[in-house]
């Protein structure tokens, strides 16, 4: 494998856990967006509400379509998730912990409110009833009461977050006081859980493309040297090898072994026999 395709590699491979944060931030975004379709349990004529919204066929679909985007989006998180947990250094626990605690509450909450209206769908014998809206009511309420527990378990991540940005600069300061205010947010629970999962989804994808750009930044800055640059020969300047003869050198071994003659200007030394040689010109 090529320097290039090892840079290619490992780039494609720092981005992918930025895609799923985008990912998974809309289909949280358009979960929530569903829940605000189904209808109001609060009021005198709840029943009468529950059981004409239900009737519908399309009604229905959307609320399968629900819990399967819900653990779509949940899978994804979870990629992401590990990614964030390396940005927050001594605090990873906390991120790992509190995310991991979100994705489980949000599904069991989702589906839980949505399991009504798959049953159904694919069970003959539970009709949509006044007799069996009242099952939906309560599924209903246990989704609302799942969504908050949910965010706080995110209030967990997002402060680990928040205070791994401030203190360390390990991220940067927008993502951590963004993610201050939307765990804050979280906390007010019974109050805010119809909001919160849209801020925590917008969160999300602003982390998940900040997570693409730092990979997209550390490629260029690992890009190996283009076809254009020189590569050293095999002995330039200064490289050592056999001592070439030529003016002024004194007479070393040919590749042969053979004795090379004196250069001009070397001096003589004595003949094989004893007898000096004759002098220099």
């Amino acid at each position: 494998m090529t320097a290039s395709q090892s840079v290619e590699v490992t780039s494609h491979k720092d981005i992918w856990p930025g895609i799923a944060g985008v990912v998974a931030g809309g289909l949280l975004i358009a979960v929530q967006a569903l829940w605000y379709r189904t209808p109001d349990i609060e009021g005198r004529g709840a029943i009468r509400d529950v059981v004409a919204f239900y009737a519908d066929d399309g009604n229905r679909h959307l609320a399968e379509a629900t819990a399967l985007m819900t653990l779509l989006a949940g899978l994804l998180f979870l990629f992401f998730l590990v990614a964030l947990a390396r940005l927050a250094g001594n605090r990873s626990h906390q991120v790992l912990l509190g995310g991991v605690a979100f994705t489980v509450l949000l599904l069991v909450a989702v589906i839980a409110g949505n399991v009504y209206a798959i049953t159904v769908d694919h069970a003959d014998v539970f009709p949509v009833a006044p007799q069996t809206a009242l099952i939906a009511i309560l599924l209903l309420e246990v989704q609302y009461a799942g969504m908050v527990a949910a965010m706080v378990a995110a209030a967990v991540m997002l402060f680990a977050v928040w205070r791994v940005a401030t203190a360390a600069h390990a991220a940067p300061q927008w993502l951590g006081w963004s993610a201050f205010a939307v765990a804050v947010i979280c906390l007010v629970g019974p109050f805010t859980a119809w909001l919160t999962p849209l801020l925590l989804g917008v969160w999300v994808i602003a982390a998940g493309v900040l997570m693409i750009l730092q990979s997209r930044e550390k490629t260029a800055g690992h890009l190996p040297a283009g076809p254009g640059t020189p590569e050293p020969g095999p002995a330039g300047p200064g490289s050592s090898g056999p001592a070439a003869s030529g003016p002024g050198t004194a007479p070393g071994p040919t590749p042969g072994g053979a004795q090379s003659p004196p250069g001009p200007g070397a001096a003589s030394g004595p003949a094989p026999g004893g007898t000096p040689g004759p002098p220099a010109p």
